[in-house]
């Protein structure tokens, strides 16, 4: 598991961070902006929360133990980036809203950047699955 650990550090550095936003979002949900469109408005509620928390956690073993059948590691790189990309946007566009400038989005930004470059480095054959070519 050491070995794993070192290989896929990003990865669990991610992971660690999607459980951490989980458990934020579920204590203190509700702080984006009414008028948001309903889709992006969701994102801050407590089922959302509990959804961020189960990514991250199965993000966080599937790390660990470094497996990688049957494409689990693309859907999980992808719900990962999909799920930060809609954070992003969220805050950003309640931030247009307020008409003010926080931080949130911009962290947000960074953490999207490191998942799509993370992915980026992310060896081919365990994205497809384990077949090597």
């Amino acid at each position: 598991m050491k070995k794993h650990f070192w290989k896929n550090r990003q990865w669990v550095t991610i992971a660690t961070e999607e459980i951490v936003i989980g458990v934020i979002v579920m204590l203190h949900y509700q702080q984006l902006d009414l008028r948001l469109p309903p889709a992006l408005g969701l994102l801050d509620d407590a089922p959302v929360g509990i959804a961020y928390l189960l990514i991250g956690a199965t993000l966080l073993v599937n790390s660990l133990w470094d497996f990688y059948w049957h494409y689990i590691r693309l859907v999980l790189i992808a719900l990962s980036g999909g799920m930060w990309t809609l954070l992003t946007v969220s805050y950003a566009m309640n931030d247009i809203y307020r008409s003010s400038v926080t931080i949130v989005p911009f962290i947000f930004a960074v953490i999207t950047a490191n998942v799509l470059f993370s992915a980026w480095e992310e060896p081919r054959y365990k994205l497809k699955g384990g077949e090597y070519h």
